[in-house]
């Protein structure tokens, strides 16, 4: 069976367009390249979660944390094994009014606002590591998909280093200014402390995983914006030679400029494929779906 690509959409700044990516990034995989596809919200603000699900949908999850993401961590951490696949994935997500789902190839393990006390409890776990709660809970349910899809909470503690030991590469949304800059630089370093603390549990070569870059609300107003891009290009091509991003990591094209129809969709529940077909960020994301695919099949997973 093929292995599923398994890429954590990972930042420690918020409001990048991390889920925005994520969401957006998924439909276009499930409808236009049909690709079967599951996002992950480990997110305790349940961006992803809130996003493509209905109030009924919501109700359920919010009601019942057991059927969330939650249960993988509070299983790892109790020594349970209460976490039900099946009873907790929503398939065939977003769905119209009527109940028919929009992309039948796209499938959401929604998160809860009770993750915020799981980074207090890793404390006190004893005799196995932490970060190991998601490749133990879901490694053998995600085998069905070819894409495996992380939103990741705005930081870099235990829930998000969950999604690094679990994720086979990571993808940073990024907003292409000064302050992003001086955080990806940190960032970089941060994430390969960790893989280096934790490649003795892996049975795989070490390797900087950060092999894509997102540029989010991008726009094409004086020279501000690509001055910043070109300022990143020449900080990537540094981080290379350092070894702390991945040799073949790049910057993946188009830009997603900054468009009304991106910030709405959310509102309906919808990625913007569906709630604004005929938009520039319906266009941007169509043809960044082509990009991700052939950077992560033909190019990174052959270096």
């Amino acid at each position: 069976m093929k292995k599923p690509r398994i890429v954590a959409f990972i930042n420690f700044k918020g409001g990048v367009g991390k889920t925005a990516n994520v969401v957006n990034i998924g439909a276009c995989l499930a409808k236009y390249h049909r690709k079967k596809v599951l996002i992950i919200d480990i997110d305790a603000q349940c961006n992803a979660t809130f996003w493509v699900l209905k109030r009924k949908q919501l109700s359920q999850r919010l009601e019942d944390p057991s059927r969330t993401v939650y249960q993988v961590f509070h299983d790892h951490i109790a020594g349970t094994k209460l976490f039900d696949f099946e009873n907790s994935v929503i398939r065939g997500v977003p769905v119209s009014d009527e109940g028919f789902p929009y992309i039948a190839q796209l499938d959401i393990l929604p998160s809860s606002i009770d993750l915020m006390s799981i980074e207090e409890r890793f404390s006190g776990m004893q005799g196995k590591p932490y970060f190991a709660a998601l490749h133990s809970g879901l490694k053998d349910c995600v085998k069905e998909y070819d894409y495996v899809l992380i939103d990741c909470p705005p930081n870099i503690y235990g829930i998000s280093k969950n999604a690094l030991y679990f994720a086979d590469y990571y993808v940073v949304p990024y907003l292409p200014d000064f302050l992003s800059l001086s955080g990806f630089r940190l960032f970089s370093k941060l994430v390969q402390k960790f893989q280096y603390q934790v490649s003795g549990y892996q049975n795989k070569k070490f390797n900087p995983r950060i092999c894509a870059v997102i540029i989010n609300r991008y726009r094409s107003i004086g020279n501000v914006f690509d001055q910043s891009v070109n300022e990143l290009k020449l900080e990537m091509r540094n981080l290379k030679t350092q070894k702390l991003i991945h040799q073949c990591s790049a910057i993946l094209t188009p830009y997603i400029r900054d468009c009304v129809r991106v910030a709405e969709c959310s509102n309906a529940h919808q990625p913007v494929i569906i709630y604004g077909e005929k938009s520039i960020g319906a266009y941007d994301y169509f043809k960044l779906s082509d990009a991700f695919i052939n950077h992560i099949e033909e190019i990174i997973w052959a270096c």
